[in-house]
């Protein structure tokens, strides 16, 4: 609410981002005359924030699942549809190499849709690619209700696992640093 006060009632990208934050929260209703104050959402817009674009911001994702919670579903599976197809393309180009290209086809992005679609093995395979090309790449947090859908499919399981360990080496570093010791391989020294 800080930023509603900040920004004003009418701003498009704080609309954009309440619209994020309510329909993450369930509450679709208002996530809908959020999302209408901030149409059109725009594919890309800086900086990176959740609810901000319809790529880094995940707002495809989102914008499906308000269409479908209030009761607009043929326009739901024809967005999910279209943002998918957008978006396969630029997976398939980064299954190999990171590059920037490959991170600008928004692997996080495709994999919250194919997630919340029920597309478990493209899901998965897009964070595989977010997670070879970044250490904790935006946008992946399990905690968000597209990424919840995964559970208890094993591959992403590994993920998690993966996705853990490299926050608790994270974390030991950053804990080194503060220590004044440098890393962790350096304070062995």
């Amino acid at each position: 609410m800080e930023l509603l006060g900040r920004a004003g009632d009418g701003d498009p990208r704080v609309r954009s981002v309440m619209a994020f934050w309510l329909a993450v929260q369930g509450r679709f209703q208002e996530a809908s005359k959020s999302l209408a104050m901030a149409e059109p959402v725009p594919v890309g817009r800086g900086p990176a924030s959740l609810g901000g674009d319809r790529n880094w911001g995940l707002m495809d994702t989102v914008m499906v699942r308000i269409y479908r919670e209030t009761g607009r579903k043929d326009e739901a599976s024809r967005l999910a549809a279209e943002a998918l197809a957008r978006m396969r393309p630029g997976q398939a180009a980064g299954d190999d190499v990171c590059t920037w290209d490959a991170w600008e086809a928004s692997p996080v992005a495709y994999a919250s849709l194919a997630a919340q679609e029920g597309q478990k093995e493209e899901a998965v395979r897009a964070l595989q690619l977010a997670m070879r090309c970044g250490d904790l790449p935006f946008g992946f947090w399990p905690q968000l209700p597209w990424f919840m859908a995964l559970d208890g499919y094993a591959p992403y399981g590994d993920l998690l696992r993966e996705r853990e360990r490299r926050i608790a080496q994270i974390r030991a570093e950053l804990i080194a640093l503060d220590a004044g010791s440098g890393t962790p391989e350096q304070a062995a020294r």
